[in-house]
């Protein structure tokens, strides 16, 4: 009864799910309740938000957040551990964290990483009340792919989905392997064969609990704090151009986990390709009045579907098979 209640209670949040927070466009707006609330947290904070680069989620307790603190603190711990156990245990020396069963769980630690430094730095924006700082929580991020409030937007779900048939097609160009002949095979789930019956419905467990990390640590990122900072410093539209192009960028060393003869058609089509999925990230910020809520439903939808496609084309060659493949 407990599970199933707690089911329900998460169907519930969710279609009802809260509408996407507007930020602070305007030196002349009156400060927001999240705007007043950071302020009383700031001010009686023990450390800044520099405090989560020793660990996630130090900053937040910093700033009396307990619960966030500790769910940051106990996934962090959780996942690093995990990577590194995996990966040590290996005896392959690097290359053992290239197995997903250690990978998988770095790349969470590596996002959720991020995310707890840019959530407390918006703490401390709000509280100064600058523009463009997004004024969304964690829970609230969290939520935002299965939010009606979010995912009802035409911008939100049309340019996902064109977006994921641009990314199938250009991988679908690049990669002569990529068909259907494999179309029902058993899973190759780190190292290990399952059926479908329990493989698939494992291999999405595992691509939803890491894409939602990954949506919500890039775009606080490259988003919320790169885009917010440049369009602060040199306008919007600089700011849109400039953080779409580094995000293109800072996926460029990806390349360097692909097999040698992918790298070049990677550094070629992936990321340009990537660079433009950036800037209509940007723009949905921005027409949102720079909330993160509709870009972390657009990353989170892109890159789970993306992967489930690859999975089920070949679900023995996937990125949680034997080594992490990186798709566009």
């Amino acid at each position: 009864m407990p599970k199933r209640f707690s089911v329900w209670v998460f169907l519930a949040l969710t279609a009802c799910g809260p509408p996407m927070r507007p930020a602070r466009t305007s030196e002349s707006q009156a400060p927001s309740e999240r705007e007043l609330e950071a302020a009383e947290r700031v001010r009686e904070a023990d450390c800044g938000p520099s405090a989560s680069l020793l660990f996630p989620g130090v900053a937040q307790l910093c700033q009396g957040r307990t619960a966030e603190g500790l769910t940051m603190t106990g996934l962090g711990a959780a996942e690093l551990g995990t990577g590194l156990a995996v990966g040590l245990s290996r005896d392959e020396g690097f290359d053992g964290f290239s197995h997903p069963g250690a990978a998988v769980p770095l790349i969470a630690f590596q996002n959720i990483y991020a995310y707890s430094y840019a959530d407390a730095l918006f703490q401390e924006q709000l509280a100064a009340r600058l523009l463009y700082v997004p004024e969304d929580t964690p829970a609230e991020l969290l939520v935002a792919p299965f939010n009606k409030n979010v995912m009802g937007h035409t911008d939100v779900w049309a340019g996902m989905l064109v977006m994921l048939a641009a990314g199938i097609g250009l991988s679908a160009v690049v990669d002569e392997e990529l068909g259907t002949r494999h179309l029902g095979e058993d899973a190759n789930l780190f190292g290990r064969r399952f059926p479908p019956a329990s493989g698939y419905p494992l291999a999405a467990g595992v691509g939803a609990g890491l894409f939602s990390h990954v949506a919500i640590g890039e775009e606080a990122l490259f988003r919320g704090v790169l885009l917010s900072h440049m369009a602060r410093e040199a306008g919007p539209t600089a700011g849109w151009v400039g953080s779409s192009v580094v995000f293109g960028v800072a996926h460029a060393p990806n390349a360097l986990a692909l097999p040698h003869d992918e790298q070049l058609p990677y550094l070629a089509l992936g990321v340009p390709f990537i660079t433009v999925l950036g800037s209509y990230l940007g723009l949905t910020y921005q027409w949102h009045d720079y909330s993160l809520a509709a870009p972390v439903a657009i990353h989170f939808w892109y890159d789970f579907l993306l992967s489930a496609t690859f999975f089920a084309l070949d679900p023995a060659r996937s990125p949680l098979a034997a080594s992490v493949r990186v798709p566009f």
